[in-house]
């Protein structure tokens, strides 16, 4: 009876995210620049706007689903992104952090000695050595463009840097730091899809 229920859990809980999925590609990627240019608005700290950015995009994610169709789109996003930019700033005033549901933190989280590395010693020559089997079978279900630009945020590189590298390597055709963001969220995204906040495959 228990593993009945948990297989009914498991099945609401991959139909819930292709849901999340389906509203999110549908309502919110396509007003990404309106959410980023909330946070440039609301954020206190210029520093802190692509976090916001970032942060903004997954809480729109996890709530797509509670989205009034009867009323304005715009409108519903502005007011969810400008309460959450308040927040984030108000707990980083505080010095404190959230990370709930954020594969940035999860495959941290599972990297060895992370805390004891320094920004860059992780690479993309090196990461299959620092990460779970779980987070590692995710990884490589990402597109490699995806995953390249991921890995090398993982590594301590900021957006620029990341633009830099991967124009260099041939896997960017134009300097275009909004397609460098557009990965990176994708990349998040997906993962959010295939591991659980404790780095464990949602497939198992």
């Amino acid at each position: 009876m228990k593993a009945q229920q948990s297989l009914i859990s498991h099945i609401d809980t991959e139909q819930s995210v292709r849901q999340r999925t389906e509203l999110f590609e549908r309502l919110i990627f396509p007003n990404r620049n309106l959410v980023y240019k909330i946070c440039m608005r609301f954020t206190s700290r210029w520093q802190d706007v692509e976090e916001n950015y970032n942060e903004c995009l997954a809480n729109l994610y996890r709530y797509v689903h509670t989205y009034d169709p009867g009323k304005n789109l715009a409108n519903w996003i502005f007011i969810c992104c400008k309460r959450l930019i308040y927040d984030l700033d108000r707990r980083r005033a505080a010095f404190k952090t959230s990370d709930d549901l954020d594969p940035e933190h999860i495959i941290s989280h599972h990297a060895e000695d992370t805390d004891r590395m320094s920004g860059n010693c992780m690479g993309l020559d090196n990461y299959r050595e620092l990460y779970s089997d779980d987070i590692l079978r995710a990884l490589d279900r990402l597109n490699p463009i995806y995953r390249e630009a991921l890995l090398l945020q993982q590594a301590g590189y900021k957006l620029e840097e990341i633009m830099e590298i991967t124009h260099r390597n041939g896997t960017l055709r134009t300097s275009n730091i909004e397609t460098v963001k557009s990965r990176l969220f994708l990349a998040k995204l997906k993962m959010r899809q295939m591991i659980d906040r404790d780095g464990n495959s949602r497939n198992e």
